[in-house]
């Protein structure tokens, strides 16, 4: 296949920007550079950061990107965003205050006020009131700084500051919308009751435009400071769940991502909008139709832990990957032991926040393999588990992909693989960029629609788990089922869990 256009993806996540430059003739990396930011976590619950910061690292890395490529044959550029963010702006395009990102969990009481309404939310957005998204936060800014709110002119997500800085051009797409429980995914408008209950105005509703659809172009003084070409077509983009959903392949009906970070998120497209206390529900990017998700909440934070406090041997610092070149000295079932992975809570096979992590069946021959391979099979069991939960009445996989840090361990994927019954494939590299790639490529006609530009992008491969492993794996895994509803029954029990009266 021969050369084609360049596409630029900014991916801007929670900690830093990620770039992206694909040749579009290939599907191959051109380039890719990554920058960070600082986040304010200096008072309990805070997480902002300063909407300045996001544009000069964005416009750093996509200099640095370029370096050595033809800016002039950049066909377009897509942008991804970290989503629920509070980013609101002046009539002078200046911010009021740092943005509250999903993060930031400061909006406890306006929680629980809002869903007093929870039947208006679920309703119209297809998601539960949490403190990640957007509309609490909103609602607290209202309470605690109001002078902010009423300075403000408009609330935008992450990568619509990007859009503006490169276009000049104000507005957001329909996944960053749907993501602010603001925004009715059903009728697809910005509900007005919903912004009263926050006790804002729906006049701080941006524009919604089409997340492939091209929004401007580079103006002269983005193309200074990032080395695109003045002229080049921006499209809206998306937020980063379905940038990555769409980058890692997930549009086709039965076709799941999992995405296995410090947690996991397991995503697929879904018929309808459905409300639950562990199910959300996002918009797709680049088409019609909805995603669900689920989270299992610690998967390469509870390995980290397991590596620091259980694996160290007093080592100031222990190396990634230390769990994975432990786990190779065991075997499949890791010699009858099980780990749960719950260091924040449980979300499958059961849902209770309130679990926590437990390692069963020791005994004195085993040996930090054995507890290593545990470790990495509990959180693989979670993941199958996740996925599973989140298909419950959608019918079953037709394919799994995989991606995140935690995909760097060929334990796992073979875990993974071994009690998943569809096949499973790994990403090489990161989806959410690579969705803002596809969204570019789309907006800029390299590609008529999202089943081309996966088509052309994919970059996975299979992955597989020797079958005289199988059979070892699933044991396991029914085992760490049990023990999972064992666990959970021992919370429940107040005279077990430390809740009875004597």
């Amino acid at each position: 296949m021969s050369g084609g256009p360049l596409l630029v993806g900014v991916d801007l996540g929670t900690t830093g920007v990620k770039v992206l430059v694909v040749d579009s003739g290939t599907g191959a990396t051109a380039a890719r550079t990554y920058r960070d930011y600082p986040s304010d976590t200096s008072r309990p619950g805070r997480h902002e950061q300063d909407p300045a910061d996001w544009w000069r690292a964005a416009a750093g890395a996509v200099r640095e990107a370029l370096a050595g490529l033809d800016p002039g044959a950049v066909a377009g550029v897509g942008l991804s965003g970290h989503m629920h963010a509070v980013a609101l702006f002046d009539d002078r395009d200046r911010p009021v205050r740092p943005a509250m990102t999903w993060a930031d969990r400061r909006a406890v009481a306006e929680v629980r006020e809002l869903r007093e309404h929870g039947d208006l939310f679920g309703e119209l957005t297809g998601n539960p009131v949490v403190e990640a998204f957007s509309a609490a936060k909103l609602a607290w800014l209202v309470r605690h700084e109001p002078e902010a709110v009423r300075r403000a002119v408009r609330m935008v997500q992450p990568k619509d500051v990007l859009r503006h800085h490169l276009t000049g051009d104000w507005g957001s797409d329909p996944t960053d919308a749907a993501g602010t429980l603001l925004y009715d995914v059903i009728r697809r408008r910005w509900e007005p009751r919903l912004w009263a209950r926050c006790g804002a105005d729906e006049r701080l509703a941006p524009r919604v435009q089409g997340s492939a659809e091209i929004v401007g172009a580079v103006r002269p003084e983005a193309a200074e400071a990032t080395g695109l070409r003045a002229g080049t077509p921006v499209v809206a983009g998306g937020g980063d769940v379905s940038c990555a959903a769409l980058g890692a392949g997930a549009v086709a009906d039965g076709r799941v991502y999992v995405n296995v970070g410090t947690a996991a998120q397991i995503v697929t497209p879904v018929p309808e909008p459905r409300a639950g206390v562990d199910r959300f529900v996002f918009a797709r990017a680049g088409e019609d139709g909805f995603l669900g998700m689920v989270s299992s909440y610690a998967a390469g934070l509870a390995i980290r832990w397991a590596e620091r406090n259980l694996l160290a041997s007093g080592t100031p610092q222990v190396p990634d990957g230390t769990a994975d070149r432990l786990a190779r000295g065991s075997g499949p079932g890791a010699g009858g032991l099980t780990f749960l992975p719950y260091l924040l809570g449980a979300s499958a096979p059961i849902h209770d926040p309130a679990v926590r992590a437990a390692l069963l069946g020791a005994a004195p021959e085993h040996g930090p393999a054995d507890v290593a391979r545990a470790v990495l099979e509990g959180v693989a069991y979670a993941c199958a588990a996740a996925v599973e939960q989140l298909l419950d009445g959608a019918g079953a996989a037709t394919e799994i992909r995989v991606g995140g840090g935690v995909t760097r361990s060929a334990v796992w994927c073979e875990a993974f693989a071994a009690v998943c019954d569809a096949p499973v494939r790994r990403l090489r590299q990161d989806a959410s960029p690579r969705g803002a790639v596809a969204l570019a490529g789309i907006g800029a006609g390299v590609w008529p629609d999202v089943a081309a530009a996966c088509a052309a992008l994919d970059d996975s491969e299979p992955l597989t788990a020797p079958a005289e492993h199988r059979p070892g794996y699933r044991r396991a895994r029914r085992r760490y089922t049990a023990v999972a509803a064992a666990v959970a029954e021992l919370h429940r029990d107040p005279a077990l869990s430390g809740g009875g009266a004597g």
